[in-house]
């Protein structure tokens, strides 16, 4: 008898393949730990970016003007730092002034406190004088602390100061030449997917713009409300207060919950128990506006994200990053939102499928009207020939 060969099937998993596979995890794992080692810079970099772009549009619109590009971007940059120096000659001298006052005013608040109905409950219940003098006498105890603290935030000062300054000089050079850089970028692409990467870097252009000019409005938003409401029921140091709060939205879900209860705390000391239980209604009250209303509607207009998807994307970035997830949630949703439905435009277009999709089949109603009447008229043909013999 003749014996077969049996054949033994090969493997489809290749060396190359595993290789392949291999770098790739490694070259990930690279990217990931060298972006854990320079996550300032890379942080820096982004917001430096961010307003870039921003400011990009406004250089952009002199253009037009027939103003060359260097002279509209030293004009841009100029302007901002009017713009700064402005707001600080309008507003720092007089914050400086209420503040000195708020620190010079803390015996008085202290002793006011102390008058309170709820500071006499509270000590009825846990003895809150006792401690509260037990805690003043450790006070000077309490100093070499405090200086610690003072050096550790004097050196937080200047790294935020170099940060500013490293950031302004970025979007100096980003908006000088970035333009030329992600030009030459996109000429080493082919012409087909040329066109689809300008499309897809103009959407992304347009969205963090607009996402830059909803935060702006958001902030002032915040300070305007803020700082009227606090005018008007006659609340001390009310305009560092305001910009307090408006600055608070920067950081979303949880700024201005923090802001809220320093103001209320100061409402409680300066006018009493009552407006201070309205300052507080007045906070949880905006914020819920803040957070679910105004964000929302604000980046819907202009970064074109869905509310829900804005809210969702805050939640959960803040979940994973914290304040640094809050703050790039909005913006990382809108790039991500570009990508994606150009990526779903390219799949549409390989199954060569209409823009809107596929074409939606008719309502069953019909079909079945259409089968019902044949059915009816085949039904009736048999009568019509017997009335006819």
């Amino acid at each position: 008898m003749e014996q077969r060969e049996v054949q033994i099937p090969r493997s489809q998993v290749t060396v190359k393949t595993v290789i392949t596979i291999a770098a790739t995890l490694l070259a990930f794992a690279a990217v990931v730990s060298f972006a854990f080692q320079v996550g300032l810079s890379l942080t820096i970099t982004a917001i430096a970016a961010i307003l870039a772009v921003a400011l990009d549009h406004a250089v952009n619109a002199m253009a037009r003007f027939k103003i060359g590009r260097r002279l509209a971007v030293t004009i841009v940059m100029l302007l901002l730092v009017a713009l700064f120096v402005g707001f600080g000659f309008l507003f720092v001298p007089p914050t400086i002034a209420q503040v000195r006052s708020l620190i010079e005013s803390v015996p008085d608040f202290i002793e006011r406190l102390r008058q309170t109905e709820l500071f006499g409950l509270l000590e009825s219940r846990v003895a809150l004088d006792e401690r509260f003098n037990e805690l003043l006498s450790r006070l000077p105890g309490y100093a070499q602390g405090a200086l610690d603290a003072a050096v550790r935030a004097v050196s937080t000062l200047l790294t935020v100061l170099g940060a500013a300054l490293t950031i302004f000089v970025l979007i100096i050079f980003m908006l000088l030449f970035g333009p030329r850089l992600v030009g030459r970028l996109l000429d080493e692409a082919t012409p087909i997917r040329r066109a689809r990467y300008q499309r897809v870097l103009g959407n992304i252009y347009q969205s963090l713009g607009g996402y830059i000019g909803g935060l702006a409005i958001v902030v002032a938003t915040n300070a305007a409300f803020t700082t009227t409401y606090l005018a008007i029921i006659r609340v001390p140091y009310f305009l560092p207060l305001g910009v307090l709060s408006g600055l608070s939205s920067l950081i979303p879900l949880v700024g201005n919950t923090l802001a809220g209860i320093l103001i209320t705390l100061v409402a409680l000391i300066a006018v009493g128990f009552w407006k201070a239980v309205a300052t507080a209604v007045y906070f949880v009250v905006y914020q819920q506006f803040e957070n679910h209303v105004l964000g929302p509607l604000v980046y819907k207009q202009t970064v074109h994200v869905n509310p829900l998807v804005s809210l969702v994307a805050v939640l959960v970035f803040t979940e994973l990053a914290g304040i640094t997830g809050a703050l790039a949630a909005v913006p990382i949703v809108a790039v991500a939102q570009v990508v994606l439905r150009e990526a779903l435009g390219f799949r549409r277009e390989q199954l060569n499928l209409p823009p809107g999709g596929p074409p939606s089949p008719p309502p069953p109603e019909r079909r079945r009207g259409r089968r019902s009447g044949r059915k009816h008229a085949a039904d009736e043909a048999p009568d019509h020939d017997r009335e006819r013999q």
